[in-house]
């Protein structure tokens, strides 16, 4: 019998970066069996994909979303993150302009949505560190 179950199905993944580089990301989602993940809604739509980046505070200090328009506070670029639903990969792209965070650790998740049917999963998750020189 089972005494411990998880609906986790996040997977902790540490990220260094450098100050004012450009940052490029790209990650294929699948299930345990090696087939892709379903990030297409009900309604034929992709999910819509969502980094955020804390401090130690907890607050928000740098946001990609894939979205056409910039959402919420703390967000400094839309469009950043390109997803194609029907291979599951998710793609961040964002230019130098964006990567001025402090030097230091900082967390972050990565988490796909969809408004339809009600859908939100935290793909990644881990520390976020910021080098320099």
């Amino acid at each position: 019998m089972a005494t411990k179950l998880s609906a986790d199905i996040a997977q902790k993944v540490d990220i260094t970066a450098r100050k004012n580089d450009s940052f490029y990301l790209e990650i294929t989602l699948s299930n345990s069996d090696g087939t892709v993940y379903d990030i297409v809604s009900i309604s034929g739509d992709d999910y819509v994909a969502y980094m955020e980046v804390y401090n130690a505070n907890d607050e928000m200090v740098l946001g990609f979303n894939s979205l056409s328009s910039n959402w919420g506070t703390g967000y400094v670029a839309s469009q950043i993150i390109t997803v194609v639903g029907s291979t599951a990969v998710l793609t961040i792209n964002s230019p130098a302009t964006n990567m001025t965070l402090r030097v230091g650790s900082y967390k972050y998740k990565l988490y796909v949505t969809e408004s339809t049917d009600s859908q939100t999963n935290t793909v990644m998750y881990g520390k976020f560190k910021v080098i320099d020189l």
